[in-house]
């Protein structure tokens, strides 16, 4: 019988420069899953959904495709400023509705951010 094992997350709070949002940095909770950095918009409830992405394995790149064809999204790129928030931010109903979809395999590793 193995044991279920529960793992700890350290969250954190930071804020990330850039010039792409009007506030001038996005301010974020955040924790890692594995190697990927999770995170949260504090302020705005936007989900960094890239982090989620590569954390299942997926390429950035195959997020476009998931982005193309759910305009309803309503997502948010950040394409500049601090490397590690670059990529795309979605609402959190939305973000948790995909990764109900999608992120199964990692669902032990998103409860700090879905419940």
């Amino acid at each position: 019988m193995v044991d279920d094992v529960e793992e700890e997350f350290e969250i954190t709070r930071a804020k990330y420069s850039t010039s792409l949002d009007v506030r001038g940095y996005i301010p974020v909770y955040e924790y890692m899953a594995g190697t990927q950095p999770i995170m949260w918009d504090r302020e705005t409830g936007f989900v960094h959904f890239t982090g989620i992405w590569k954390c299942l394995g997926n390429s950035k790149a195959d997020i476009v495709r998931v982005v193309d064809s759910n305009p309803e999204l309503g997502v948010t790129k950040i394409r500049g400023g601090f490397l590690k928030i670059q990529g795309t931010w979605m609402p959190f109903e939305h973000a948790k509705t995909l990764c109900r979809r999608t992120a199964w395999r990692i669902r032990d590793k998103l409860v700090p951010l879905f419940g």
